[in-house]
């Protein structure tokens, strides 16, 4: 795995200014903006700040506080001049979105909210987002056939709306990868992000101009008028809102293999007894002689703790305790702040409760008393193997979940989770609870979390959600085909280990890169996370691995290797695939010790590479070197090398 292939810097550049629209455009309705004066929105702001330096349970946890300080005061220079309220929505929904917490986000301002309801101002087109390209989904009228390519629209190259709009996404920590999936749909917000910061970035369209490209390369103009929201949410055939009790089904797949689908733990909206329904549906489950259920979670963003933690209690062995602790900054929210606050139930309970509910901790933070409860396991428990189906729409409590099966079923060899790396903290999120700030002059709120919790689990990548235990990504002809790869291969991906020599490596590993700089030929050490996932059944793995290069700098890439006869190859298809030869095999007491031999180009330089790779189940060690092309009496020059230790 070469150091920087296919990289993903996980970082924004500071925005200074708000960018005018790339292309104007012209409004079928009008929205009547509200001028503020320069105090209305200093004054929005400061309440703002104030509440996430007093309340905010992650703030400062991903960014630091100095960071912050200077987004502020950068803003806040920039509000000396009239703005409307659309404008500064659009100002705070770009500085939430740094603090890297998915449950940070700008509600819109109560007028503009009622206008989108009200007006047909959504694009008539449901998209899916892979890479820097955009592709149909659904569109109104089967307008445009699933799976083309959208070039533009309303002359805006799809690259600069991927990117532009990406901005705004609420993340969580360094999870980069799981913005395009807030493109496509995002529940917190009106449809998605990119219907949502449309009109906000670019303004409302009066009509949706498509060029658009079929598989075979043809392209053509498509233009179509807006919809209303109750068309958009129609166009993706579900219900408008998803909860745990209309999310929630199964069915069987063969005879001895069940579908249970779960796509909501919420559970307040229309509350059921969960403990009953996981009772009945296992019960049903043992009745037909179910052996292996496929639990497909992949759609699940979180919701509520005893439709989450309650699904443990029908699958664990022996007890589970899933938090180490609910913590909280504050337990004294009062004055003008508190009366900003909205909030669900006893708004005083919630904002000043009783002190002996909670544990002074040496850091100031407070620790909720029995919030570390123990689960019991069911004694009907179901007694098969259980594939976890995971992917980046996955976070908050559904991300908790997948970080507590994960090590159930790395100790008992009978769950393993099966798809792509989630969204959301496997170390905890900062959720718990969630308080709707209003901002008086602006009329917008602003989602804030109280808690932040710390899951009872030993291996995670600080800043990162779960990994797979069998990779199955989905690739643009997956999607094209309409191939579901990850119940596929849940389903034919056999349960012991391949005999590939990357087998024993399979899991997290932590360590370091050791390499020689380009420039100034010193070396340099970052402090790195590899892990490794077998790609199904089809002897490939998927290697993803995280550098820490500083605060702020996360670098995340992902390759795929296959050991094939006397090849090393690496990549998946196209130019950037590399093919190695095994020129040598030995055991040592490091681990199986393989010396690959191949050429490419290094610093724009015909080279020749020597690779020395040591693999076992607790270490991996990868020392690449080069020489120049064909100068088989020169010695090999230190490139790089990968020292990395099992995490757990």
């Amino acid at each position: 795995m070469p150091f920087c292939r296919t990289i993903v810097l996980l970082t924004i550049a500071t925005v200074s200014a708000i960018a005018p629209p790339a292309v104007a455009q012209p409004s079928a309705v009008t929205y009547l903006e509200r001028t503020l004066t320069p105090a209305q929105s200093l004054a929005d702001v400061a309440l703002l700040r104030e509440a996430l330096e007093t309340v905010h349970a992650g703030y400062g946890r991903y960014r630091p506080k100095r960071f912050m300080d200077s987004l502020f005061t950068d803003l806040n220079g920039r509000l000396t001049v009239p703005r409307t309220d659309l404008q500064l929505y659009q100002e705070v929904a770009l500085l939430v979105a740094r603090i890297r917490c998915n449950h940070t986000k700008a509600e819109y301002p109560a007028a503009l909210q009622r206008f989108r309801e009200k007006h047909a101002t959504q694009s008539p087109v449901r998209v899916r987002v892979f890479g820097e390209r955009l592709f149909v989904d659904t569109s109104a009228g089967n307008a445009i056939a699933r799976g083309s390519e959208i070039v533009r629209i309303n002359g805006i190259p799809a690259a600069g709306i991927i990117s532009t709009l990406s901005r705004y996404a609420a993340v969580d920590g360094y999870t980069d990868f799981s913005r395009a999936t807030l493109l496509e749909s995002d529940d917190d917000l009106m449809a998605s992000n990119l219907e949502h910061y449309w009109p906000v970035q670019y303004g409302f369209a009066k009509e949706w101009k498509y060029v658009v490209r079929s598989a075979s390369g043809v392209e053509r103009t498509t233009t179509l008028q807006p919809i209303t929201y109750d068309a958009w949410i129609a166009l993706g055939g579900g219900p408008r809102q998803v909860d745990f009790t209309n999310g929630t089904s199964w069915r069987m797949l063969d005879s001895t293999t069940a579908l249970l689908t779960i796509r909501s733990f919420v559970n307040y909206r229309t509350p059921i007894n969960a403990d009953s329904l996981y009772a009945s549906i296992v019960g049903q489950l043992r009745t037909r002689g179910v052996t292996h259920v496929i639990l497909d979670l992949r759609e699940n963003g979180g919701g509520s703790d005893d439709a989450s933690s309650g699904l443990i209690r029908w699958l664990a062995d022996r007890p589970v305790q899933p938090n180490t602790s609910v913590r909280r900054r504050t337990i004294n929210i009062t004055g003008p702040l508190a009366s900003a606050f909205e909030t669900w139930g006893n708004k005083a309970a919630v904002l000043t409760p009783a002190a002996a509910l909670f544990e002074r901790r040496d850091d100031g933070w407070y620790n909720e008393r029995g919030a570390n409860a123990v689960i019991t396991p069911s004694p009907d428990a179901f007694p098969g193997r259980v594939s976890v189906l995971m992917g980046r729409r996955n976070g908050s409590g559904a991300t908790m979940l997948l970080a507590v099966l994960q090590e159930m079923g790395a100790r008992t060899g009978r769950l393993r989770l099966v798809g792509e790396e989630s969204g959301g903290s496997a170390e905890g999120p900062t959720a718990g609870q969630i308080l709707s700030l209003k901002l008086p002059n602006s009329g917008m709120r602003v989602r804030i979390p109280l808690k932040r919790s710390d899951v009872n689990v030993t291996t995670f990548v600080p800043g990162l959600g779960v990994f797979p235990d069998v990779d199955a990504t989905e690739t643009l002809a997956d999607f094209r085909a309409r191939i579901d790869k990850a119940l596929l291969f849940a389903r034919v991906t056999p349960w012991t280990r391949s005999a590939s020599p990357l087998a024993p490596t399979v899991g997290l590993m932590r360590g370091e890169l050791e390499y020689s700089d380009y420039t100034t030929q010193q070396r340099t050490t970052l402090q790195t996370w590899m892990h490794t996932a077998p790609i199904g059944n089809t002897g490939a793995f998927r290697q993803r691995t995280i550098y820490d290069d500083g605060p702020g700098k996360t670098i995340y890439t992902t390759d795929v290797v296959t050991v094939s006869g006397d090849r090393w190859i690496e990549g998946e298809t196209g130019p950037g695939r590399q093919s190695l030869r095994v020129v040598s095999r030995e055991q040592t007491p490091e681990g199986q010790q393989l010396r690959l031999r191949g050429s490419g180009v290094d610093d724009d330089t015909p080279v020749d590479f020597r690779y020395t790779v040591t693999l076992s189940p607790t270490s991996y060690t990868r020392l690449k070197e080069f020489r120049p092309k064909g100068k088989t009496g020169t010695p090999f020059t230190f490139r790089h090398v990968y020292r990395f230790q099992r995490a757990n």
